[in-house]
């Protein structure tokens, strides 16, 4: 499988990510799946925001760019030279955000769809970070 080429392919992943994290938190048995992909939208939108800062034409190699190929947030975050202050609107969901991990999604026991759901609004409610993310690449950059 091909890396994402571009921006514009991470943001393409994140939505798919978004639609299928929108469909499963509130199935009681799914939720964690929910969970799960809510996390990998957010991942992804990291990734295309690394890539406009970082104005990259394509995605690094993992020769050339090993710290780019992880699923910790807090460590793309940091990538992306983004700064979140608790007077930030977004900083609490930053806080929700940041508590994912994606070995989460490998636990037997069922996830409460309230867990699910908060970090779904964390991530796509109007103060959400991906719908900080999106804004932020759609101004100047």
């Amino acid at each position: 499988m091909k890396d994402p080429a571009s921006a514009e392919d991470w943001l393409s992943i994140c939505r798919q990510h978004e639609h299928a994290a929108k469909k499963l938190c509130d199935d009681k048995r799914a939720a964690s799946q929910g969970y799960f992909h809510a996390g990998l939208a957010v991942e992804c939108a990291l990734k295309a925001y690394i890539m406009r800062v970082e104005r990259l034409n394509s995605w690094p190699s993992r020769q050339h760019r090993p710290e780019l190929y992880t699923h910790d947030l807090r460590q793309l975050l940091t990538i992306a030279g983004i700064r979140v202050l608790h007077s930030d609107p977004q900083a609490p969901c930053w806080h929700v955000v940041l508590q994912w991990d994606r070995s989460q999604n490998y636990s037997p026991r069922p996830m409460p769809r309230k867990v699910a759901k908060s970090l779904y609004e964390a991530a796509f409610s109007a103060d959400g970070v991906v719908t900080w993310i999106r804004q932020k690449l759609n101004s100047a950059f």
